[in-house]
């Protein structure tokens, strides 16, 4: 294992674990009784639209991730422990109340000197998806690590709690199972590969559809 090996699963590990909790922590004070949420007939309707969208308009949610949210029958009740970094944004950026986005938006890196909520679930979005694309060379410099976890504990510190920032200080020493935390990668970049297939052939349906 080459020093650079370990920076990219250090970070694999404060994004997937340290960072995700915080989110979640995060998301459970906006969405204490989630089921109560996803029940409401107005944010069920929007929701939806993002899972059908009007013609020409992109798709946002896809099949599995609707029904994560609204399982058959006699499933158990949907938490945010079922929710991965993907959903939980999705939710917080589109229901009330709507958490504000960053300058930048949610989908791109915000500048450092932005310590809204907005700026850090932003952050743990952009490195979420920054470590699958990247996943192919499992290496990160020194300078580039840095930098990562500087952003990354400032989320952390601005979304959880003093756990979580100490779980967050610990993760730079820690003995790391370094099999799960390829597993977990490659999970993530199997999904991320599935979504984008889906969002071509659903693009191309919607084009088609309003030809």
């Amino acid at each position: 294992m080459t020093k650079e090996e370990d920076n990219f699963l250090r970070i694999v590990y404060l994004n997937y674990r340290v960072g995700t909790t915080a989110l979640r922590r995060y998301f459970d004070s906006v969405h204490p009784n989630l089921q109560s949420v996803l029940s409401s007939p107005s944010n069920k309707a929007i929701l939806s639209d993002l899972h059908k969208p009007p013609r020409g308009q992109r798709k946002v949610l896809f099949l599995e991730q609707w029904n994560t949210l609204y399982p058959s029958s006699g499933s158990p009740v949907v938490s945010s422990a079922d929710l991965d970094v993907t959903l939980m944004v999705c939710l917080l950026r589109n229901l009330p109340p709507f958490v504000s986005p960053p300058a930048s938006g949610f989908d791109a890196l915000p500048l450092s000197n932005d310590l809204s909520h907005g700026a850090h679930i932003a952050r743990i979005k952009y490195y979420k998806n920054f470590i699958v694309s990247h996943s192919k060379d499992g290496k990160i410099s020194d300078q580039v690590f840095n930098r990562i976890w500087i952003d990354l504990e400032m989320a952390i510190h601005g979304l959880g709690n003093q756990q979580d920032a100490l779980d967050a200080s610990d993760a730079k020493s820690k003995c790391l199972d370094y099999n799960a935390l390829k597993e977990l990668v490659n999970v993530g970049l199997s999904i991320r590969r599935n979504l984008d297939r889906l969002n071509v052939y659903g693009n191309d349906l919607a084009v088609q559809s309003s030809k």
